[in-house]
């Protein structure tokens, strides 16, 4: 599993420092400059990184890994409700 996540991490990297060559020669791809595909392979390679770290902790135990998803989205839609109702409910 380290393995295969060490080569997908690998191909990542490679391909968006392909993508920034191949930008630079042709004035950008699809209206994307190129701070933008940097973020985005950065974004991407951090996402396999903690998410293969994430997934591989809870090897086995999805139900477990579903009820702590389901309650970290849980408290993330109290905080978005509060905050766009936070003049209702009385902060400002």
């Amino acid at each position: 599993m380290r393995n295969t996540l060490l080569w997908v991490g690998l191909a990542v990297v490679v391909t968006g420092m392909i993508l920034l060559v191949l930008g630079d020669m042709f004035t950008g791809m699809g209206g994307a400059r190129g701070d933008q595909i940097v973020s985005l392979v950065a974004m991407t390679a951090l996402l396999i990184v903690f998410g293969g770290g994430i997934f591989g902790s809870y090897a086995g135990r999805g139900g477990t890994m579903l009820q702590h998803i389901a309650i970290w989205l849980a408290i993330a839609a109290v905080i978005a409700l509060a905050y766009t109702y936070r003049e209702s409910l009385g902060f400002s």
